[in-house]
């Protein structure tokens, strides 16, 4: 698997939680409950609500039949664009297309 960052669990990603804004775009905020990120991670994982969650996954059953995956199969999610985050700052801004 190129060019993925495997980890042995999910706490050793960066944690945040998603909330929607009310001029309709996303923020990440620090999970407070676990230590601060150093955004040394190779990875990162969110919280969000239950609704956000099953809303994002609404057109996976599609996905899923389209790429003809079955159970156990492993796949991995792209995000194009957090490349371009701006983390030498205290607010890390990032344009997500």
């Amino acid at each position: 698997m190129d060019d993925t960052n495997q980890v042995s669990s999910g706490d050793k990603c960066a944690q945040t939680y998603a909330t929607k804004l009310s001029d309709g775009t996303w923020r990440l905020y620090d999970d407070e409950r676990t230590a601060a990120p150093t955004w040394s991670e190779v990875c990162g994982r969110s919280a969000m609500s239950g609704w956000v969650n099953a809303t994002s996954m609404s057109r996976f059953p599609t996905f899923a039949k389209e790429l003809r995956l079955i159970d156990q199969d492993a796949y991995f999610v792209r995000t194009p664009g957090f490349d371009k985050c701006d983390a030498s700052k205290p607010t890390i801004m990032c344009d997500i297309r």
